[in-house]
């Protein structure tokens, strides 16, 4: 039984961590911004314009992407849940 956890654990975590270049990413456009801010205030609200555009872009196309892994999970979890109740009946 403790290593059924153990498995559920290990498929949760990979499918969560798959997205971690999403942060990265937005991380280093971050940064970027907040130089652009500091050495060219004028021209950074045009920046600061483009930046939102791209990442409301990117954000909906992890919505997209986690919606599919989201979708899949469920439906992992009611054959899991159904090889449960069959091997206790």
């Amino acid at each position: 039984m403790n290593f059924f956890m153990i498995n559920i654990f290990d498929d949760y975590v990979k499918k969560v961590s798959g997205n971690w270049w999403i942060v990265f990413i937005t991380g280093l456009i971050a940064v970027a911004l907040g130089l652009s801010f500091i050495i060219w205030p004028l021209e950074a609200v045009k920046v600061l314009v483009y930046f939102i555009g791209f990442l409301i872009i990117i954000i909906g196309l992890g919505y997209i992407k986690n919606s599919f892994r989201i979708r899949k999970a469920a439906d992992n979890y009611e054959r899991i849940k159904k090889d449960i109740k069959s091997k206790l009946d």
